[in-house]
């Protein structure tokens, strides 16, 4: 049987080198500062030449003093304290080849010339070393040839600002320049940020305003990699041999193993923590700011749960003011599109802002008169010849009060939403809401809008633009029976009811109960409410209207017959004069002639009597 052995081509295993075994083009400087480590180097200096094409790195640690060492692939000859802990591959130095092409080293004795170049020419594995008059205490590398085409100053001076930060034990210089330390765990000053202190992981991550992929992983304070797969999202994260297993030689990825997943899902953890905080507990500027991040990031099941939103009852007077002033505001300038945004507007116009807390108050099903017509916004386009057009309602301006967030039960009572934006486009519907003393939610941000678009009817909540209402009005007399003031009343109404045309008395004086029936389609309930306010109602069947008797009672009519009126009479009459006029113009005038305006008729017909 013949003896078969393995041989390698090193002049092939050299351009494999050169070529793609490195996949961090920076990765020289990696590696050759944790050789200045593992030498138990105390600093490291690299200086650039870029005239000259030239980069220096030298550390004041241990000489080398077995050459053959450099160039042993999978042969570190480091001590045992170095091959426990880290486990070296011995392939660092070769990281050079990257960027150069010719290499010295000056250590103890020896001045060593690595001529790649030379070597791949000609086929030749010979490497020069030569003794040194005067010893070089440490080690110094000089990377001739430089290729700062392919890796810039900046970005050599890049990299090693991130080893000198993170890198504790070694003073690291660029140029001369010590290059500044930084805890683990200190953040980059950002508004929204976690620090992490585990037993896998140190560090700390934050929320980035705009588009990114800058969470980055460390390893003994080196980069390894970037997590490509979170958006918004930016930090230093750094781990231990236990945390993750990385790939060989150059440690810049990491094994796609269990425990690379289980890093991901804890990684993933503290991102949703930190979105779902930043949104709860940020000021609101930040979160208009932050919101791509927030709402890429965050756990929105979660979210829903816990977060408040800007509620308004709109049965409170401060709350109409508000909301009718948002829409005066974004007509002064359209260019409002946030709470935020009102709120500096409000400053700039130098109007007077005080904080109120917001109170949450039950919801209330009362209906005191139909909803008052409101035309909201509206668009025209004209016919041939002629121009459209565009116009809004008017809303005055009072005082506005700034408004905070409150948590909301969704089960305990129906509540409509609308869009900061969406105020102008829907004030006809935001009337209505606010007739009916509806529960109001004006989403801040996109955030807030899908969660609410999400919760849908089934959680009793619905989008304002699909609110309408039926109303049906029941009313009913009983006790009829008068006294001698009510009998007086009547004596007078019957005067009315001739002064507008019908020769009968088209009044009648009891117990009037009145019930407002309304529906509100989109969620399918009826609101029916028993209304006392009510002075006059119109009985549409028998084309009479019914005066309550409680307003006789509390008048200070004369219990007599007496045809002579008396000025309590005309207070009496003036005093429900709407009332009356708004029954009566529901009344059928077929069989009389209806008189162009009941108010100037019955004025003028009082001032004759």
């Amino acid at each position: 049987m013949s003896d078969v052995e393995i041989k390698v081509n090193v002049i092939n295993q050299l351009k494999l080198l050169r070529q793609s075994t490195f996949k961090d083009k920076l990765s020289f400087l990696d590696e050759d500062i944790q050789n200045a480590q593992r030498a138990k180097a105390t600093e490291v200096r690299v200086e650039i030449d870029y005239y000259s094409n030239k980069v220096t790195i030298e550390n004041n640690g241990q000489t080398l003093t077995n050459p053959q060492a450099l160039f042993s692939i999978a042969e570190s000859e480091w001590d045992e304290d170095i091959q426990k802990s880290e486990s070296p591959f011995g392939m660092g130095f070769f990281s050079n080849i990257t960027v150069s092409d010719r290499i010295e080293v000056l250590t103890g004795n020896n001045h060593i010339i690595f001529n790649v170049k030379e070597m791949i020419q000609n086929n030749k594995t010979d490497i020069e070393v030569n003794e040194l008059d005067n010893p070089y205490a440490g080690f110094k590398l000089i990377l001739n040839n430089f290729d700062f085409t392919e890796v810039q100053p900046s970005l050599i001076r890049e990299r090693i600002e991130l080893l000198g930060k993170y890198i504790h034990e070694l003073d690291i210089y660029c140029d001369n320049k010590l290059q500044p330390k930084k805890n683990l765990t200190d953040t980059d000053g950002s508004v929204f940020s976690n620090v992490i202190e585990t037993d896998s992981i140190q560090g700390w991550l934050a929320l980035n305003s705009g588009f990114s992929q800058d969470l980055k992983v460390f390893y003994k304070g080196r980069l390894v990699t970037k997590l490509d797969t979170y958006y918004y999202v930016k930090g230093d994260l750094h781990i231990n041999d236990k945390t993750l297993n990385l790939t060989s030689p150059d440690r810049k990825d990491i094994v796609r193993d269990d425990k690379y997943y289980a890093f991901l899902r804890e990684v993933s953890k503290y991102t949703k923590e930190l979105a779902n905080k930043s949104f709860l507990h940020g000021d609101q500027r930040h979160i208009e700011n932050h919101i791509d991040a927030i709402s890429w990031n965050a756990d929105k099941e979660k979210l829903k749960k816990e977060m408040s939103f800007l509620v308004f009852d709109t049965e409170n007077q401060n709350d109409s003011k508000y909301l009718n002033n948002i829409a005066l505001a974004k007509r002064k300038n359209p260019e409002i599109k946030s709470v935020n945004q009102y709120e500096v507007f409000i400053k700039s116009d130098a109007a007077k802002q005080s904080e109120s807390n917001h109170k949450e108050i039950e919801f209330t099903q009362e209906v005191k008169s139909k909803a008052p017509n409101a035309i909201g916004v509206r668009t025209w386009y004209g016919d041939e010849g002629t121009s459209g057009g565009r116009s809004e309602p008017m809303i005055d301006g009072d005082k506005i009060e700034e408004r905070k967030g409150q948590q909301i039960d969704f089960s305990s009572e129906p509540v409509f939403w609308l869009a900061f934006d969406q105020i102008v486009e829907h004030e006809k519907k935001f009337k209505i809401a606010e007739h009916y003393k509806l529960k109001l939610i004006v989403s801040r941000n996109k955030i807030e809008s899908g969660v609410l678009e999400t919760l849908g009817k089934d959680q009793n909540i619905v989008h304002i633009s699909e609110l309408t209402e039926n109303t049906l009005i029941k009313a009913s007399i009983s006790n009829t029976e008068l006294s001698k003031k009510e009998s007086r009343a009547l004596m007078l109404l019957d005067m009315i009811s001739r002064m507008i045309g019908f020769n009968r008395n088209v009044f009648a004086v009891g117990d009037v109960m009145v019930i407002k029936q309304t529906q509100i389609e989109v969620l399918n309930q009826t609101i029916e409410k028993i209304e006392d306010e009510f002075v006059a109602v119109h009985d549409y069947l028998n084309n009479k209207v019914y005066i309550d008797r409680s307003v006789i009672d509390d008048s200070k009519l004369r219990e007599s017959n007496d045809e002579n009126l008396d000025i309590d009479d005309y207070k009496f009459l003036l005093l429900n004069l709407k009332e009356i006029v708004r029954a009566v113009n529901l009344m059928n005038f077929e069989e009389v002639e209806r008189p162009k305006d009941l108010y100037d008729c019955l004025i003028d017909g009082l001032a004759l009597a």
